[in-house]
């Protein structure tokens, strides 16, 4: 006759106990722990546009922190809503860029000074303005312009050879048909452009909307301020890039918006991307 019948139940049972306890220990603390990421931490990543020499970074914010990049984000668009002049929006650029840097959202090793004068690099100048607006310029265009934003499916291609080629192309053509004599110069010109650009592998593109293999069109929304040699525009909704430079990958086309573009992306978790720099030839519609 067993003497310690009890016992000999209550050890089997707590073996079993023990063992049902590691096996779904694991789990567990899984499960908190990928709780705790998802929930308490948001993921955001910057990324340098059209110059060499500083890479991407990625920084997990706090919800707090998050909601509080947001919302001054909200606060940056409203305050250029209310500028009439670029000058006027120089500060607010130069502002966002030291905010922003508050986050660790800089590109790798760019520092604020870099990142203002990336960000306002165009200076505006009368001559040069009555030249371009000969160009006979509509819609939603500007050119030598800062420009900020925040969308959905907005892309970067690059760095290319962009802006002033297709720019300089585009005089080239004025001047052959008004002046055939001055064609030769024009291509010499663009050739030795062409090299340079090449060297530095400078600037590039953002692309807004686009067109996949199955023919489904998908636009770009949000919003878009740029303040260059066509004053301020402003535009919100849904848009597409018009600028005839189209960019090809596996999935489709996608729109050129902005060529020649300076600057930095900020992607995040919701798909969309505020991006804030300087642009050559900003082109969109709706």
């Amino acid at each position: 006759m067993d003497k310690y019948p009890l016992m000999r139940k209550e050890v089997v049972v707590g073996i079993t106990l023990l063992f049902v306890g590691v096996a779904i220990a694991p789990s567990i603390n899984f499960n908190v722990v990928k709780a705790f990421n998802d929930n308490d931490f948001v993921e955001v990543t910057t990324q340098a546009c059209g110059i060499k020499g500083f890479g991407n970074t990625t920084v997990k914010l706090t919800r707090q922190q998050y909601q509080d990049l947001d919302q001054y984000l909200i606060d940056f668009r409203a305050r250029l809503n209310q500028t009439t002049t670029r000058e006027e929006a120089i500060p607010i650029f130069k502002e966002a860029v030291v905010e922003l840097n508050k986050y660790g959202l800089l590109p790798k090793g760019m520092s604020v000074e870099q990142a203002q004068r990336l960000t306002t690099r165009y200076e505006k100048s009368v001559d040069t303005m009555n030249r371009i607006s000969s160009l006979g310029l509509s819609g939603y265009s500007n050119l030598f312009c800062m420009i900020a934003g925040r969308a959905t499916y907005c892309g970067v291609a690059g760095p290319i050879i962009t802006g002033l080629k297709f720019v300089l192309s585009y005089l080239f053509w004025h001047a052959y048909s008004e002046f055939i004599g001055t064609l030769w110069v024009y291509l010499g010109f663009l050739l030795v452009l062409r090299n340079y650009l090449i060297f530095f592998n400078l600037l590039s593109l953002l692309t807004f909307g686009g067109i996949n293999l199955f023919g489904w069109v998908f636009p770009a929304v949000g919003w878009i301020y740029t303040a260059g040699l066509q004053g301020i525009k402003n535009y919100n909704g849904s848009f597409f890039g018009k600028i005839q430079y189209p960019v090809k990958d596996f999935f489709g086309t996608l729109y050129t918006g902005a060529f020649g573009f300076t600057g930095f992306k900020i992607m995040f978790p919701d798909h969309s991307s505020q991006f804030l720099g300087a642009a050559l030839w900003v082109n969109i519609n709706d």
